[in-house]
This record gives structure tokens, sequence and C-alpha cells, in this order.
């Protein structure tokens, strides 16, 4: 009798999990090349129930009576590698650290409203420095993590001080903020009209409140710069949008990417830009993140990738890049000269060449190797000249 893996979970079989190591280690590249440097962090944590995501941690039962819980994000965990290993960086020292990560999140949650309760995160973390350059920096490697892997990237971006600073000058009530901060994000006037008579604000034409109206219209190109200019010219609120102009100007392109002034969501842990990406024709973000200053580090701006969702968007992108056997061998020697050579060999469980031959034919590989000579069991694949050439060519593993 089989069992039944857990709500939330699942086998990968190989084409997929092929897959997500390609993407993994595509991504990992793209990072290093730009001087990120791969770290590592435990997938047990103790569990504090301050964690940003501790409603969401799976939690466990230690031998000495502690609780503990398995990762549920990457970006506490790396604040924590910093205060341990860059202690003054974490006091406030500006001096960049640039940190990327690949492995398995969990989420306790409800598996009807969740498909996975465990994911694979790929991102990074700019560390110790903040200012418009190193906000392009981080933005730039979100847009080129979605096209290299074939995609290609709508990059949101948006500034919640933006919306904090029109809160403040239209004296939005702390209670309220978040209900009317999600009702911005989600772009329902409706609702958002309806939270700010609630409140009692002032909706006429010119008052500030009145301007949090507009804010879910202004989405497009640097255009909307100039349209919130005008919606809200108060200086507390210009500041914001200096700020955001500040950022693309360090792009020397721009292309890919679309403002989002109604980017609301978190506004008491993100401090400065936040943006998400996504891909036409799949509806959900590819990833998500932005700059949080004080909530966890000093200074710290960011990004997460989930791999699943990721992969679900590139459905459609084409075959694995990585090919199929090419040769079954009963030669062990000839094996180990074309895997130098970057073959993929299949180890025959035959000794003999009929129980090889009729091996390959069932597995559907088109060579059988034997004694140093290649027989093609299927039609010939046009690769023969170059199989043969390694073979001669010598080498050991």
């Amino acid at each position: 009798m089989t069992t039944p893996v857990p709500d939330g979970t699942r086998f990968v079989l190989p084409d997929g999990a092929a897959r997500r190591v390609e993407v993994v280690d595509t991504l990992r590249a793209l990072y290093r090349s730009w001087g990120y440097d791969l770290v590592e962090v435990p997938a047990l944590e103790r569990y504090d129930p301050a964690h940003p995501r501790a409603g969401q941690s799976f939690k466990l039962a230690d031998r000495d009576s502690g609780v503990l819980a398995l990762r549920s994000d990457f970006t506490p965990a790396l604040a924590q590698l910093v205060r341990s290993h860059h202690p003054s960086v974490a006091g406030g020292a500006r001096r960049p650290l640039r940190f990327c990560y690949a492995g398995t999140v969990w989420h306790a949650i409800d598996p009807e409203l969740a498909r996975t309760r465990e994911f694979t995160q790929v991102g990074l973390e700019l560390i110790g420095v903040s200012n418009a350059r190193a906000d392009a920096e981080v933005l730039h490697l979100a847009r080129a993590s979605v096209r290299a892997v074939g995609l290609r990237p709508v990059l949101e971006v948006g500034n919640p001080g933006f919306v904090r600073a029109l809160f403040d000058v239209a004296g939005v009530p702390r209670s309220d903020r978040d209900a009317v901060a999600d009702a911005i994000d989600r772009k329902d006037r409706s609702d958002l009209r309806d939270l700010l008579e609630r409140a009692r604000l002032d909706l006429a034409d010119g008052a500030p409140a009145a301007a949090l109206l507009h804010v879910p219209d202004l989405y497009g190109g640097r255009e909307v710069l100039g349209r919130a200019r005008a919606v809200a010219p108060w200086p507390e609120v210009q500041r914001e949008l200096d700020r955001l102009e500040g950022v693309l100007a360090e792009f020397e392109d721009a292309s890919d990417l679309a403002l989002d002034l109604a980017m609301a969501r978190r506004l008491a842990y993100y401090t400065g830009v936040t943006f998400r990406a996504y891909t036409p024709d799949f509806g959900q973000p590819l990833l998500g993140g932005g700059r949080y200053d004080g909530a966890l580090l000093p200074a710290a701006a960011g990004f997460s990738i989930g791999v699943e969702r990721l992969l679900r968007a590139m459905a459609s992108t084409g075959p694995l890049l990585e090919p199929p056997p090419q040769v079954l061998s009963i030669d062990d020697a000839g094996a180990r000269r074309l895997r130098v050579g970057g073959v993929r060999v299949v180890r025959a469980l035959h000794v003999d060449r009929a129980g090889a031959l009729e091996e390959a034919r069932e597995r559907r590989v088109p060579y059988l190797l034997v004694a140093g000579r290649l027989e093609a069991v299927a039609a010939e694949t046009g690769e023969r000249d170059r199989l043969e050439a390694l073979l001669t060519a010598g080498g050991e593993a």
C-alpha cells in the first residue's frame, strides 16, 4: 500500500529536478558575475515569535524542551548571519556586503489555500549601503534574473514612502493605514473611497486625502512621475518622488520597467523602492523585494524568487537544455573518455552484447559502446564522428 505524501509536498521527477537545477545554477552564475557570494544558513532556527513569518513556521520540540522552527524565510536568517559575522555592518558601518542564496523554505499553512508548503527560493541581498545606485543594482539584477531563464520581464517599481508621506500629509489615522494601503495596492478604488470617508477625511479637490484617490491610477512609464507631482505637490511627498527618480537615473537601459506608485504593501517594512516582476500571460509575480532599511539591518535591499513559480512560467519555453543519454556502454574505459568530453553515458547492466543491445533499445539510447567501438542502436543522430573522435583522443576522468 502506498502511503500518500503530506499535503502540500510533492515528488519531483527527473525532468523537473533537472530543470530546477538548471535554473538555480543559471541564477547563481548571474549573481556571481556581479560579485555576489553564495552563503548558506541553517534550515533549523530557534523559534522566535517576533520573526516576520512566525505564524507560518513549522515548530519542532528540541531535546532540551526548546522550540525550533524550520526556515520559513531567508532574509531574517541572512540578517542574523550579518549580525554574527559582520557586527560592524550590523551596527551601521557603511560597507557593502553582497550575498546570494538558494535553498528550501517551509510554510505551515493551509494546503487548501496554497498548493505547496515547501518551496525552493533563490535570491540576493545587498547590505551595508543605502543609495540610489545600490537600489538600481538590485533592480537590474531582478530584471536580469527573469531574462536569464528565457522569459520577458515586466518589472513594476514603486516607492511605499510616497504613500506613507501622503498618509502623513492627509492625516490618515494610524489604525486605518493598513486597510487603506491594502486597498491602494489592490487598486480597489471603491473600497479606498469607503475607507477614507469612514475616517472622515476631506475628499474635496485639492485636499491631501483626495490625492490618495488618484494613486491607483499612477501606473506606467516615467511620465507617471510628472502626474504624481501634479497630484501631490506637498514637499514631503515630492521628496519621495525625487528618491525614485534618482534610482531611475542610474539605469542606462530602463526597458521593461514600469512605475506603480500604488505599490503600498508592507509599509512598516519597506522603506525605499519596492518591486515585483511579471512575465506576459502568467498572472502571478515571479519575484519580489525592495529596500528595508531599519527593519532587520540598518541598510539592506534584496529580492527572492520562488523557483517553482518560475518553472511554471517557463513551461512553454521549450525542452530541457540537458540532453538525454547518448550512449549505453559495456566499455568502462571508453565511457570515461566520453564523459570527459561532456557526453552522457549510461553504464550497461548487462555484460554481454545481446543483453546490452536490448537494454539500449528499451531505454532508446542511440548508441551502444562495446570494446571501444560504437554501434548504432536506433537512427543515427549525426553525433557519431564527434563521439568517435572523443574515444580516440584518450584521457581519463
